[in-house]
């Protein structure tokens, strides 16, 4: 990737300086979705993959993984209140990151936004793809994508599903920064004689699975029209970016 981090929005230009967005990658490793997004009214900046011309394989996992997007973060962001967020795994990602940063004094983590965040409850892994196969034929991918990039597209997330069934979120010596966790409204597979997608597994809980591990750290949630996979496509994209503007207002007031 050529700019990692990347710069998708630069915000208003207001004399009190609205607090930024850091979006992470999904398990696909890329950052495309967020540029279907409209205004946020911040500057948004994105962070994909740094191993996705390696198929995304990390030796340590996500834990490894916040430890490097934090040292990248902090490349374009200085100081200062940040709000960290991402769509499905970028979720995860981004408490990760927030673990590291919340230890510097020089940062305040406002919140953070999970976008359609699956907990990685065993009722999920367990139904996790196994195969490049199993990814092919579960996992929509933007068509804009050439052939190389799909290929490593599935490979990436091959190996996020692998880490992410042992993954645990981080612990927080004070409790984990407030978060808003902006679903999807609808199941993938809208006919009930449908075997449910493995993402939709728990749809039915309004945490998305995150009472297994702490829901007290939820401020609210929020809905977007679509699934899981068409958040960000027409005609959903300026709901999903209401919501995400809605999401950043209610951690950050623009008055703070």
């Amino acid at each position: 990737m050529d700019q990692n981090p990347c710069q998708i929005q630069v915000g208003p230009e207001t004399d009190v300086p609205s607090t930024p967005l850091i979006l992470f990658h999904d398990a696909g490793g890329t950052v495309f979705p967020y540029f279907c997004l409209g205004d946020l009214r911040r500057p948004v900046y994105a962070i994909g993959n740094t191993h996705f011309d390696r198929g995304g394989k990390w030796s340590h996992g996500i834990r490894e993984m916040g430890v490097v997007y934090a040292h990248l973060l902090r490349s374009v962001i200085g100081s200062g209140n940040v709000i960290l967020g991402g769509w499905s795994l970028g979720g995860c990602v981004a408490l990760e990151v927030a673990s590291r940063l919340m230890q510097l004094p020089q940062y305040s983590v406002r919140g953070v936004v999970m976008i359609d965040t699956v907990f990685p409850t065993r009722t999920v892994t367990d139904q996790y793809p196994r195969t490049i196969a199993e990814v092919a034929a579960s996992f929509q991918l933007p068509t804009q994508m050439t052939e190389t990039r799909w290929t490593q597209a599935q490979q990436c997330i091959l190996h996020a599903h692998e880490m992410q069934r042992d993954w645990r979120p981080p612990r927080f010596a004070s409790g984990p920064p407030p978060a808003v966790l902006v679903r999807a409204a609808d199941p993938v597979h809208l006919d009930p004689e449908t075997t449910p997608h493995y993402i939709d597994l728990v749809r039915g809980s309004s945490y998305l699975g995150w009472e297994e591990y702490d829901i007290s750290f939820i401020q609210t949630c929020l809905e977007i029209p679509g699934n899981h996979f068409t958040l960000f496509d027409d005609p959903h994209s300026d709901q999903a970016a209401a919501q995400i503007r809605e999401a950043c207002a209610i951690l950050a007031p623009s008055h703070e």
